[in-house]
This record gives C-alpha cells, sequence and structure tokens, in this order.
C-alpha cells in the first residue's frame, strides 16, 4: 500500500482496488489529479488489510470485480460490514450483469467518466 497523497483534512479518501498494476496506478493518477487521496490495493484481502490499517474514513471503494484471492463483490460484503457508509463502484470488462443496487463501470473508459462518477457518488446524488 502506498500512503495516500492527503491535501486537505476535507479529501475523500478513495480505495482503489485491481489486480492489473498498470490500471490500478492509472486510476490513482487520474483520482489524485482530480483531487482526491488515493489508497491501492491488489486484491480484495490486501484491501481488508488497507481498510483495518487506515485511521479515518474511507469514502468510497473503487474495485475491479474479477481478481486473484477475493474479488469485488465479496470485498464489498465484507467491508461494507466493517464501513456501512463506504460507498462502492464496482468496475469490470468481462462481467456482464453487475449485482444490483451496485453503481457499475465498464472497462474500457475514460478518465472523465471515472471522475464524473465518483465525483456524483460522493455527493450523494
Amino acid at each position: 500500500m502506498e500512503d495516500p497523497v492527503i491535501l486537505s483534512m476535507e479529501d475523500p479518501v478513495i480505495l482503489v482496488v485491481e489486480d492489473e498494476a498498470g490500471v490500478r496506478n492509472l486510476i490513482r493518477y487520474v483520482l489524485e489529479t482530480a483531487g482526491y487521496a488515493v489508497l491501492t490495493a491488489g486484491d480484495g484481502e490486501q484491501a481488508l488489510q488497507v481498510s483495518r490499517k487506515f485511521p479515518t474514513t474511507i469514502h468510497l471503494l473503487v474495485s475491479d470485480v474479477l481478481m486473484p484471492k477475493l474479488g469485488g463483490i465479496e470485498l464489498c460484503e465484507q467491508i461494507l460490514r466493517e464501513r456501512p457508509a463506504m460507498k462502492v463502484l464496482l468496475m469490470s470488462g468481462t462481467v456482464e450483469q453487475p449485482p444490483e443496487g451496485v453503481e457499475f463501470l465498464r472497462k474500457p473508459f475514460q478518465a472523465e467518466i471515472l471522475t464524473q462518477l465518483v465525483r456524483r457518488l460522493l455527493s450523494g446524488r
């Protein structure tokens, strides 16, 4: 886990979980450029560890659906038990039918689409 870049105490914190390092780093860059503090993990098990060690609020989970060890759907179920106020955005290039009631982003996507969706989720609209 890399330490997030905290610009101010009001910065929303986002946990990005993606098993492909290049995709994970690109998402991190896009979100940090948009002003968000970003934590990263390479799979669901690592994401749970990151979440448990992070002392303050994590506002949004952005996770791939299909990952080794612990997939995105299972991760959501577990992490929301510990952080029920956390919002969730799942993404996939292979899953055809996203889980009901969960925000979903199909890969590949444009950076602008990601930031717009994240902004909407964090604003509660």
